[in-house]
């Protein structure tokens, strides 16, 4: 269509006529299918008489280019830089400049250098113009936003550009443009123009202070520019550091400007510390950070009423829709505390928290708690080794604070910290538990109790009777909600310690677990639901069924996301507590299962008169092949929202609960199993990789379901799992394809794959799948990576030990040797991880360790039991000789454990190594005679640490002869006292011990009797009671004579 029809169409589309602008729209979807159309939008950019049509014109055009400038008519492609370039110039108005600059920057990306030619020469031309400089700088910062690598030897000349809109003077829009530019720039250049870079971090920090001042709103976007500096050439910034921090500290620390503009400010410093934590170290500077930081994380409120303005947890701001500088400031802690050396970083830090702990103020009391709290991912292990005691004093004084803003960050750094404190966290959590439920009130006490509960988990025990009727006794208006999420909380802390009470929490959630009659009891009941699915089949048995069958109804009732999620969330709730007995709600439930694994249709076309921005009808192009350089990001952003959000979770929330019910449903899933095979099949290529992990898991417990109810399990789906665990290009996905594979096992597999099988699990060990392969789509780097390599080792060792017990145990366990004796020359985790694992494993293998294998194994670990350096990687070790041996390895005459085991014991001084290198004596057998066996054993009891190698032990004594034991009766209540009355025997066991210690005492009265003396009293009286019974009171005695 020519320029002229298309301007009239255009001119039709502004005019007030909604009958007229449906006419144009249609016309126009009819225009767009002429490839000739985008030559004429071309024209208008500078001959259409009204602005609007001329706007319009640059808009259509840009979004006619995106993914198909490759496709545009060569002729135009070469005529549109020059086209731009002249439209440019003769622009007046504002809002056309922006729609030309912006069309323009998209050629540029597009077209390489190539399209530099006329717009290059225009941009350096307008640039030296007063009047233009800010339409040139405008049109330079969206072009580099995405610009060519083969810019870079352009640097310097497009540095000169946007340095000379850092010039004193220049108005607000100009430096915003000029330092966007610069940021793009950065990102272009990368380190190889460090020095280029170096020289303009003064202007750019100039520049930033005067937008600042001038525009906040601007100045924090701006400040983009020092991450794009700090993440492409992080050199260029050394010289400026000090300078560089004084201004995001002064700016995070104004409690004048605004919360966005601060919260940004010290964001910056968040990534300073990510990327450059050891450059703070070198220059002195880390003191200087800290104090900063202090003053925002410890700034008063600037609210009256801080439980408006707060999250429960204590992030001012939370109601304003982004961080505040207060958790701004933790952020940059979190941080470093992940970049550096933790005892470098606390040597600083300790003695700025310890006065605002202290501090009679509660704003600084918080602040100091928060700081606490954001040290956990890092320094949680120094915290535990040198600071327990004031850590778990602070946290004491913070959780029985007067000011419940205190209390709520308290909570806070508990749920930070708990896991490197524990057990004494949960110890802490119960303290202050009565507390916390006598000062039940708002939210943030609330988010208290929570903290509280997670923390103490199982050993909530004495307070549950309180605590139930706290929660069960706000099941009503206006704490419901409150009352429910902390119910959740328990049910997943305490677990089976609810099961006494489970009539009575049914019985307090029966009022919501009814047809609700109006949208916010639709919202109490799916919560309700959400809390029945978490008291699971121990505690919420007779009222799962029932919960379930409403929850279908509110799911069929009502289309929405939230009902499905509660619904799958309670499926696989019931699934694994009643098994086949969830059969009959099967028919409605799996069809809504199946429908939430497909893909949703495409949204209709928009009928309002104003649709004229879809004019980028598809089927214009229909059979064209896919240009993936052709695919923009901004195409790329709408294709990530397009398959993810709400519809990617409720994906995998069905994934997980078709794969429950097909684990424990038995036949009863039998008539679904196919049809849900090919649905999750075909997730397999799914372009969100939770969604795919989700999938592969799913496979896997949809295999061990057809094992268990037809005998074999399906070999595509087998296959499947083997191919992405192998091609996988993400650990995500190759994670769950690994845990998939590892249910799958326990399926019964057909034979002719377990070699193939065992082999992957090798290449798993030894990093040979694509996930851990360098260039890798995904590819994590640092401390990521090598968790993802530990986590997947993990697995793989998984799959081995549930191979271990059937035919091709044997083949996966020499396939894997190799890896896992490398993996005894790794670092302390694959180590420890390999020592354990070739016990686990060779000992749990039908017929033994082939032995072949064990002039490699055994030498590897017996070297790894008496010489490595870290105690857990010898008591892993010194387990697995005592595993091997008991499973056949110990009777070759080569078999070096026995020695070892010897030897560790007379080096080893208390501790787990020492007690593992017992049970492996124990597990040894008749490899030594009974006087050697206890003149090495009994003086290394009792157990201190591994107490679970109690059991080899008690055996292996029980199993001697009465007269053996003899000359060591008087070493016999110290040795074997701690498996008397303490619990860590099982119950048969238990009673033999006492029976040989009462045997003991008959035959030799006064030397076991001596020896029960020399223990410490308390011992000594539980080893007589559990013996002897109780002693008579003096009262009794008296009473009697």
């Amino acid at each position: 269509m020519a320029a002229p029809e298309l301007e009239a169409l255009l001119e039709a589309l502004l005019e007030p006529d909604s009958d007229g602008i449906r006419r144009a729209t249609a016309r126009l979807r009819e225009a767009f299918g002429d490839p000739r159309a985008p030559a004429g939008l071309g024209e208008l950019l500078g001959s259409a008489p009204r602005p609007q049509v001329r706007q319009l014109a640059a808009v259509l055009l840009r979004r006619r280019l995106l993914g198909r400038w490759r496709r545009l008519d060569p002729d135009l492609r070469q005529r549109l830089p020059t086209l731009l370039a002249e439209a440019l110039e003769r622009e007046t108005e504002h809002a056309v400049v922006v729609a030309l600059a912006q069309l323009a920057a998209l050629v540029l990306r597009r077209g390489g250098v190539g399209s530099w030619g006329p717009l290059g020469a225009w941009v350096q031309g307008a640039a030296r113009d007063p009047r233009r400089k800010e339409v040139s700088l405008l049109v330079l910062s969206a072009a580099l936003e995405d610009a060519p690598p083969a810019l870079a030897p352009h640097g310097p000349a497009l540095a000169a550009l946007c340095r000379g809109g850092l010039e004193p003077g220049a108005p607000p829009t100009t430096l915003a443009y000029a330092l966007r530019a610069l940021g793009g720039l950065a990102a272009t250049l990368g380190d190889a123009h460090t020095e280029l870079l170096r020289s303009l971090v003064p202007d750019i920090l100039r520049a930033l202070r005067t937008l600042i001042d001038a525009d906040e709103e601007r100045g924090a976007d701006a400040l983009e520019v020092l991450d794009e500096l700090l993440a492409a050439a992080p050199g260029a910034v050394t010289f400026d550091l000090r300078p560089l921090l004084d201004l995001c500290l002064q700016v995070g620390g104004d409690s004048a400007r605004g919360h966005a503009l601060r919260a940004r400010a010290l964001a910056t410093l968040g990534f300073l510390a990510q990327q450059r934590p050891r450059a703070l170290l070198r220059g002195g500077l880390l003191g200087v950070l800290l104090g900063g930081l202090l003053g925002p994380l410890c700034a008063p409120p600037q609210c009256p009423d801080p439980e408006d303005e707060e999250e429960p947890g204590g992030d001012d701001e939370g109601s304003r829709g982004g961080p505040s500088p207060r958790h701004a400031a933790a952020q940059v802690l979190n941080a470093l505390a992940q970049g550096l050396p933790p005892e470098k970083l606390l040597k600083e830090l300790v003695p700025l928290l310890e006065p605002a702990l202290r501090s009679p103020r509660g704003w600084e009391r918080k602040g100091g708690l928060l700081g606490l709290g954001a040290l956990g991912d890092g320094c949680g292990g120094v915290l535990r080794r040198r600071y327990l005691s004031p850590v778990l004093g602070a946290l004491r004084g913070g959780l029985g604070d007067p000011e419940e803003m205190v209390r709520g960050a308290a909570a806070c750094a508990l749920r930070s910290l708990d896991e490197c404190l524990q057990p004494e966290a949960g110890a802490l959590a119960l303290e202050a538990l009565p507390g916390a439920l006598a000062a039940l009130g708002g939210p943030r006490s609330w988010f208290v109790l929570e903290a509280l509960v997670e923390s103490a988990g199982e050993g909530l025990e004495p307070l549950l009777e309180p605590l139930l009727g706290a929660l069960l006794g706000a099941l009503g208006p206006p704490r419901t909600e409150l009352a429910l999420s902390a119910l959740h909380t328990l049910a997943g802390a305490a677990g089976p310690l609810l099961q006494p009470h489970g009539g009575r929490i049914l019985a307090a959630l029966s009022p919501l677990l009814q047809p609700p009659q109006d949208p916010p009891g639709r919202a109490l009941t799916l919560q309700a639901l959400e809390v029945l699915g978490a008291l699971g089949g121990a505690v919420a048995g007779p009222g799962l069924l029932p919960g379930l069958e409403l929850a279908l109804r509110l799911a069929q009732e009502e289309d929405e996301p939230e009902g499905r999620r509660v619904l799958f969330s309670l499926a696989a709730a019931v699934a694994e507590a009643l098994g086949e007995g969830a059969g009959p709600l099967l028919p409605p439930l799996v069809p809504l299962l199946l429908g939430a694994l497909r893909r949703p249709p495409p949204p209709a076309a928009s009928e309002a008169p104003d649709s004229f921005l879809l004019f980028d009808d598809d089927n214009d192009e229909e059979g064209a092949e896919p240009m993936d350089d052709d695919v923009s990001s901004e195409e790329e952003e709408l294709i990530e929202v397009e398959v993810g959000g709400a519809y990617a979770a409720e994906v995998e929330d069905a994934c997980e609960a078709l794969g429950e019910i097909a684990e424990h449903s038995g036949a009863a899933f039998l008539p679904y199993l196919d049809t849900s095979l090919e649905a999750v099949m075909g997730l397999l290529a799914f372009p969100l990789a939770d969604v795919r992990a989700a999938a592969y898991q799913a496979l896997g417990s949809l295999c061990l379901g057809a094992g268990r109810a037809r005998g074999h399990a399906p070999k595509e789906a087998l296959q499947a799992l083997t191919r992405a665990v192998r091609e996988e290009p993400g650990a995500g996905p190759a994670r769950g394809a690994l845990g998939g594979l590892g249910r799958a096992l326990g399926s019964a597999p057909p034979p002719e794959l377990l070699p193939a099988i065992g082999c992957l699990l090798a290449d798993v060990i030894a990093g040979k799948i694509s996930c851990l392969q360098p260039g890798a789509e995904e590819e994590e780097e640092g401390e990521e990576q090598v968790e993802a390599a530990a986590e997947l080792r993990e697995l793989a060792g998984e799959g081995l030990a549930a191979m271990a017990g059937g035919a091709g145990g044997g083949v996966a366990f020499a396939a894997a040797l190799p890896p896992m004796l490398a993996c005894l020359r790794g670092d302390l985790p694959q180590r420890s991880w390999a020592a354990a694992m070739l016990g686990e494993v060779g000992g749990a293998l039908l017929g033994g360790v082939a032995p072949a294998l064990l002039p490699r194994l055994g030498p590897a670990l017996a070297a790894a039991a008496l010489r490595d350096p870290h105690p857990e990687v010898r008591g892993n070790a010194l387990c697995s000789l005592g595993r091997l041996a008991a499973n056949g390895a110990g009777q070759s005459p080569a078999w070096p454990g026995l020695a070892a085991v010897r030897e560790a014991l007379g080096r080893e001084g208390p501790g787990r190594a020492r007690d593992n290198a017992c049970g492996a004596l124990a597990r040894h057998g008749a490899g030594l005679t009974a006087r050697e066996a206890l003149s090495l054993l009994l003086p290394a009891l009792p157990l201190a640490e591994a107490l679970e190698e109690g059991g080899a032990v008690a055996e292996f004594l029980l199993g001697l002869p009465p007269e053996e034991l003899e000359p060591f009766l008087g070493e016999l209540p110290r040795a074997l006292g701690g498996f008397i009355g303490t619990g860590t025997l099982p119950e048969g066991l238990e009673v033999g011990v006492a029976s040989l210690l009462r045997q003991a005492w008959g035959r030799s009265p006064e030397l076991v009797g001596g020896a029960l003396a020399q223990l410490p009293p308390p011992d000594a009286a539980r080893l007589r009671h559990a013996l002897f019974g109780p002693a008579p009171s003096v009262t009794s005695s008296t009473t009697n004579q």
